[in-house]
């Protein structure tokens, strides 16, 4: 009997449990293809390097999806009980007919267990779908071919879903049980008629905290600019506080003075069913701002996870290029007494481990980075290119204040020369009391650029010099990303005379032409002589610190903006359709609850096309309420991340703005629609 029951019931309202049902099997389905991506590697050729990242990608989502299922988890409890609300009359009926509390429980269980079935089937299936598909992006993205086609199932994540969302449906079974346990009947059978009741009756109370509120929020944003999330000290904590309070007190107070600052406005208020309309957001305002306070800040991270994300992956595929102009580089460190190996002292000790570079090279490029040695001398550190020049800098004041104490690098010319010989590259020319500036990190770039243009003068070893002309900002070393803050390229006597140190050393190789793919035969060689120690078998300290190929920054940079880029998605889309879902059921709920004064408007004779109109104004005014918000918060935040996401190179922040907001706009708007649609109907099929 219970069984059928349920059955019935589930058939019944499978217009109020659609949006419900694709948004669990959405999330399902996304659990399943994100949890799927180690099996991928079955039909992509991909070596070890990659296939290392493909293992750290798998880890990192798999630690997600843990916080993803107790969102998802939260989003299927609270929509749950939204859903048991509508159905308070029907359970009081079922009690005043003689049923008992567990009964009811028990029918309340099988239609939880109907649903999670149908949609666990459902979002899986759509997830094995997808994952086919899914394996091409992971190709593109890692820019490797894929094998011939064959069909991907991963048990791992097959069953990793069941158990996760397992879970979940038996703690809302629970939940339901508790529910009924503690309902009275005369409060189901009239839970719709109760009315709701203001927060705040004084409107200045309302005014003053609405105006703390803003208080809060700006005081959070100041903190978090004047931090520009370099570091986790008291700024960087005070602000996410001040922001959480300020968001929830913004609400809070929205309550009580939303209808008074409407009802002010006396020719719009009593225009058409505006008072009806605004009565009724306040009301939902009024009951519903902790769990608005909560979406808001859900779209918020869900806004910065697509934008920050997306701009942070195509700053790192942008770049790659430039930031690998050899086929391979070594990284010398000076020892502790300040002694730094040459680049003849190095190829001769791998030579003697005996690993061969010279034979297979062109002439190898070296190039040593020194300081000066007391740190005294206000000329060599950064302090003449930025002072003055704060406002060039996309760095808070504070980080570009620190920065100046900062020691400049020092090449000499000859060593760059060869460098842009090498390159194929005209050499430059510089005159005694002239210095080059060579700078290509982005956050200091532009105040690098007025010093030059200004003529920046210099007083080293007692001598007034000048810059050369233009600014240089090639890439001297294969990196991951272009770290040149600032170098100064002197003449070799003006360097000689100097009180200054070595400490780095970068040994850059080009292959000759039928030497084309030796870096990985290079790369073998080092690992198989020096092993994870360091040390030969004969106990010869490896004679560089790191190297980097050509193939490994392209690696890494695929590897690290795919990463980034499924992590995003992730993220955003389930931050993004568990909020729309939640208001989406709220805004539906309600609508059930107020079908008696639609009809009792009818009867008073409103047109239906106005009662629609106004259902469609309810739903887009209570949709866009946090969105708003959430997108001021989202503003300020990606241009602070845009700063620092500019050190890996130049973000393009209106792309990546304009991406996802066509994503929010898509998911979101989508919700929004259906939401609309789904009262439309429920009115039409009531009245």
């Amino acid at each position: 009997m219970y069984f059928k029951i349920a059955l019935h019931n589930v058939k019944k309202s499978i217009k109020d449990y659609t949006i419900y049902f694709l948004t669990l099997a959405f999330g399902i389905c996304l659990f399943y293809l994100f949890n799927s991506i180690h099996s991928q590697q079955a039909i992509l050729e991909i070596n070890e390097s990659q296939r290392s990242m493909l293992a750290l990608i798998q880890t990192m989502i798999s630690g997600i999806s843990i916080f993803v299922a107790v969102i998802l988890g939260l989003l299927i409890i609270y929509a749950n009980q939204y859903l048991m609300k509508r159905r308070h009359k029907e359970m009081g009926i079922y009690l005043l007919l003689g049923m008992e509390k567990g009964q009811v429980s028990r029918i309340l269980i099988l239609e939880t267990l109907f649903i999670g079935i149908f949609a666990l089937a459902a979002g899986l299936a759509a997830g094995i779908f997808l994952s086919q598909g899914f394996s091409i992006l992971t190709a593109k993205m890692f820019a490797v071919k894929m094998k011939e086609f064959q069909f991907i199932f991963s048990r791992e994540a097959f069953l990793q879903t069941i158990l996760y969302f397992v879970l979940i449906f038996l703690i809302v079974m629970l939940f339901n049980g508790v529910s009924i346990s503690r309902y009275k009947i005369i409060d189901l059978l009239h839970s719709g008629k109760k009315n709701q009741k203001m927060r705040i009756k004084n409107l200045w109370i309302s005014v003053v905290l609405f105006i703390i509120s803003i208080v809060c929020l700006g005081a959070a944003y100041y903190n978090i600019w004047e931090n520009g999330m370099m570091q986790v000290d008291w700024q960087f904590k005070l602000s996410i506080v001040l922001g959480i309070a300020g968001t929830f007190l913004f609400f809070f107070s929205l309550s009580g003075c939303f209808l008074n600052l409407v009802k002010g406005r006396k020719g719009f208020y009593y225009r058409g069913l505006n008072l009806f309309i605004f009565r009724q957001l306040n009301s939902k305002i009024t009951t519903t701002f902790i769990s608005m306070s909560m979406l808001c800040l859900m779209l918020f991270l869900a806004i910065c996870a697509f934008a920050t994300g997306t701009g942070m992956a195509e700053t790192l595929n942008s770049n790659l290029e430039a930031v690998s102009p050899f086929d391979y580089s070594l990284y010398v460190n000076s020892d502790e007494d300040g002694n730094l190996k040459s680049g003849d002292e190095v190829l001769n000790d791998l030579k003697r481990d005996g690993i061969e570079i010279e034979k297979y090279a062109e002439p190898v490029n070296t190039i040593t980075l020194y300081y000066q040695k007391d740190g005294t001398d206000r000329n060599l550190t950064m302090e003449p290119f930025l002072k003055g020049r704060e406002s060039l800098s996309s760095y808070p004041k504070k980080q570009v204040e620190e920065l100046m104490d900062e020691n400049i690098s020092l090449i000499r010319l000859s060593d760059y020369n060869n460098f842009l010989k090498i390159k194929g590259r005209d050499p430059i020319t510089l005159k005694k009391n002239q210095y080059a500036v060579s700078c290509n990190f982005e956050n200091v770039k532009d105040a690098f650029q007025d010093a030059v243009d200004d003529g920046q003068e210099l007083t080293i070893n007692g001598q007034k010099m000048k810059p050369l002309g233009r600014m240089l900002t090639d890439v001297y070393v294969n990196t991951s990303i272009q770290m040149d803050a600032g170098t100064l390229i002197l003449p070799d006597d003006v360097m000689d005379k100097m009180q200054i140190k070595p400490v780095f050393g970068y040994i850059n190789i080009l292959w000759k032409s039928s030497y084309s793919g030796h870096s990985e035969v290079l790369s073998h060689e080092i690992e198989d002589v020096y092993g994870d120690d360091q040390i030969s078998p004969s106990g010869n300290q490896r004679p560089f610190q790191s190297s980097f190929s050509r193939e490994e920054v392209y690696e890494q940079g695929a590897g690290l903006s795919t990463i980034i880029i499924y992590i995003a998605i992730y993220i955003g889309i389930v931050f993004l359709i568990t909020s729309a879902a939640v208001l989406a059921l709220q805004q539906l709920s309600e609508n059930a609850d107020n079908l008696p004064k639609y009809r009792l408007l009818a009867r008073l004779g409103t047109e239906d096309q106005m009662i629609r109109s106004a259902i469609k104004a309810q739903i887009i005014t209570y949709f866009l309420i946090p969105m708003s918000l959430a997108l001021v918060h989202s503003y300020v935040a990606i241009r602070i991340v845009s700063i620092v996401i500019s050190q890996l190179g130049h973000m393009d922040v209106a792309g990546a703005v304009f991406k996802s907001v066509a994503a929010v706009l898509c998911i979101y708007g989508g919700y929004m629609a259906a939401t609309y649609f789904g009262n439309k109907n429920m009115l039409r099929d009531r009245s």
